[in-house]
């Protein structure tokens, strides 16, 4: 509805009105309507809208909206060192600023703001995926035990926990954040060798002991890792990128700077790949990265925010080709997204089949022609790198070959100067080998230009059958050796023990192998605890029940068709001396136990002015070592029993 003047206002009154909104107008550096504020807000406030969602953790950009009035001026700044590259800093009326977020190099996420006139607009980043590597000092322990340390790569914040499986092996600390060391002590191990297991940020460490006695343990098997490709070069906008793993053994993955992070897990066990994310660059220069991969680093290049480099790689960077055509030679070529090459060959049997130019990375394919002359080398120049290609000589006409005679059969005890004829053009070379060189040896005509011939011997044969060959002019000779028959030898054979009862005593047996026996008892009191059967060299166990009998008695036990007789007695004992005369001074002296194998004794009432340093008890011949006190009195004497004999001891 519109509204007229009071037909008594004045025509001048209304013209003042409009010049003095007009004057307002112009005082705000604006031509448009001014918006009238209220009292209660300033008229120049601004309102902001931040991301909704978290910046992803390998960074990104983002944008906050301003609305503010036309007139409005208005500066935008960081509270946050990570949120950099405001465009713009400043402006007037509604608009937006965008910006840049480095990766997060910490396992938590994090939370900033940018400014704008008073008013804050919180930004949020994720945290980086809590991905763990783990390196032990060392794995294997003598039965001593020993201490090692652990040391556990991840991004700071990222909690993880430490844990043993087993009672001998301790860890400290439990738990932690980020990188650190944990540190293991191995105990005492008195029994057989045994394993156990540290996990420690949800990654298994086997810890291995030997037990007493143990041979020391072999060195761990030589392991190479190789990476393709070996490097990259990413743009400075970042992305995903994909390394393959060529390796025998297991590996882990780490990365050693905060913005590549991987998009796979870190660890495996041979062939395999592993994926990674590259950060945004918002710095003006380019950075170098790395990955750790087994005992191999991947080196990633990225460009600056400034502008792109161009760094181009190829793999493989040569190849050696047969005299033949060869066709789908690939080599890849890496580079940066939106870096372009070309590819040409400088050698007129090298053509180029396909990628003969493009754009980041990619692939060239080549063709090899045929050779008829002598070796020649070619090269292909990819991006400014040189592809080198090398051919083999055009073959000479073909050799035939044949030898006599081709098997031959030998007797257990070998044979010595042996021979096989070879015949062959002139010219035509040939050589010899054993594919079994411990007991085929070539003696002679290991090689030869035409016909001749190979001499060889062969070893004596201990085990059982066997066949080799031995490769000559590419045909293949064969030698089937019989067995040796077999023969049985134990060791000892008789033994003679007391009445106590004896446990794990033992008989040698001497067979070669192959050869099958069997070990068993005649006798009650005569026990087979180990050993009953075996196949070739061997050992039987076996233990004597107690005799309370008078006299002896015997048992035998039949092992490998041999007799092993033993003979049990009641236990006696001598001792030497059977006294001893001692100074007022004292001192340590000892007395020698002789009894049979198995016999027990202890030492018995020995005065208070004696202690027994050693063989307080002992089972079959041993010794006790005692010492006696000084003697500040009159002479003395006392009698103790040692294996129930009398032993006198009389001092000054």
């Amino acid at each position: 509805m519109v509204h007229l003047p009071h037909p008594g206002f004045r025509a001048s009154t209304i013209v003042g009105w409009i010049l003095a909104a007009a004057l307002a107008a112009a005082a705000c550096g604006s031509t448009s309507t001014e918006t009238v504020t209220g009292p209660n807000e300033p008229k120049c406030a601004v309102s902001l809208t931040a991301p909704a969602a978290a910046i992803d953790a390998g960074g990104g950009s983002g944008t906050v909206t301003v609305t503010t009035q036309p007139e409005c001026a208005w500066t935008a700044a960081a509270e946050a060192s990570w949120i950099a590259s405001l465009n713009p800093a400043q402006g007037q009326g509604s608009g937006e600023v965008r910006f840049q977020i480095g990766a997060n190099p910490s396992g938590s996420a994090r939370e900033g703001a940018i400014v704008i006139n008073n008013q804050r607009a919180i930004i949020r980043q994720a945290a980086s995926v809590c991905q763990f590597g783990v390196t032990a000092s060392a794995t294997q322990f003598p039965a001593a035990g020993g201490a090692g340390t652990i040391s556990v790569t991840s991004p700071g914040g990222c909690a993880w926990t430490a844990s043993s499986d087993v009672s001998w092996i301790a860890v400290s600390p439990v738990s932690g954040a980020g990188g650190g060391n944990i540190t293991f002590t191995v105990a005492l191990n008195t029994g057989a060798g045994r394993a156990g297991t540290i996990t420690a940020g949800g990654i298994a460490v086997t810890i291995a002991q030997d037990g007493p006695g143990s041979p020391a343990p072999p060195p761990p098997a030589a392991c190479t890792i190789s990476l393709q490709p070996p490097s990259t070069s990413v743009a400075a906008a970042g992305g995903p990128g994909t390394v393959g793993v060529t390796a025998g053994c297991a590996w882990t993955a780490s990365s050693n700077v905060p913005w590549i992070t991987f998009t796979t897990p870190t660890s495996g066990n041979g062939n395999g790949s592993v994926g990674f994310n590259v950060a945004a660059n918002t710095s003006v220069t380019g950075r170098v990265g790395s990955l750790t991969i087994g005992s191999a680093t991947f080196t990633v290049n990225q460009a600056g925010a400034s502008g792109q480099s161009c760094t181009i790689t190829i793999i493989p960077t040569s190849q050696a080709v047969g005299s033949g055509a060869t066709n789908g030679i690939n080599v890849s070529v890496g580079t940066a997204t939106g870096c372009t090459w070309t590819a040409t060959s400088n050698a007129t049997w090298i053509t180029i089949a396909a990628g003969g130019s493009g754009s980041g990375n990619g692939t060239v394919t080549l063709n090899v022609a045929a050779n008829t002359a002598g070796a020649r080398n070619g090269t292909v120049t990819i991006g400014g790198q040189t592809f080198t290609v090398t051919q083999a000589a055009a073959p000479p006409p073909p050799c035939t070959y044949s030898i006599n005679p081709t098997s031959q059969q030998v007797a257990a005890d070998g044979a010595t100067g042996q021979s096989v004829a070879v015949s062959t053009a002139a010219g035509c070379t040939w050589a010899a080998t054993s594919n079994a060189p411990s007991w085929l040896t070539i003696t002679a005509g290991a090689s030869g230009n035409g016909s001749g011939n190979v001499t060889f011997n062969i070893a004596a044969n201990t085990g059982t059958a066997r066949s080799g060959t031995l490769t000559i002019a590419g045909q293949t000779f064969t030698v089937n050796q019989a067995a040796p028959a077999c023969s049985y030898q134990i060791n000892p054979t008789s033994l003679t023990v007391g009445a106590d009862p004896i446990s794990g005593l033992t008989v040698g047996v001497t067979a070669p192998a192959g050869c099958l026996w069997s070990a068993t008892s005649n006798a009650g009191f005569l026990d087979i605890t180990g050993g009953s059967s075996g196949n070739g060299s061997g050992t039987v166990t076996y233990r004597v029940s107690e005799y309370k009998g008078s006299g002896s008695r015997q048992g035998t036990l039949t092992i490998a068709s041999q007799t092993f007789t033993v003979t049990q007695v009641q236990c006696s004992a001598t001792i030497d001396p059977q006294s001893q005369a001692v100074p007022k001074a004292g001192g340590t002296f000892s007395v020698a136990v002789t009894t049979q194998l198995g016999c027990q004794w202890s030492v018995q009432g020995k005065p208070s002015w004696i202690t027994i340093i050693s063989g307080a008890s002992g089972t079959g011949n041993g010794t006790v070592s005692y010492l006696v006190l000084s003697n500040t009195g009159a002479p003395r004497s006392d009698t103790m029993s040692i294996a129930g004999r009398n032993f006198t001891v009389n001092q000054q």
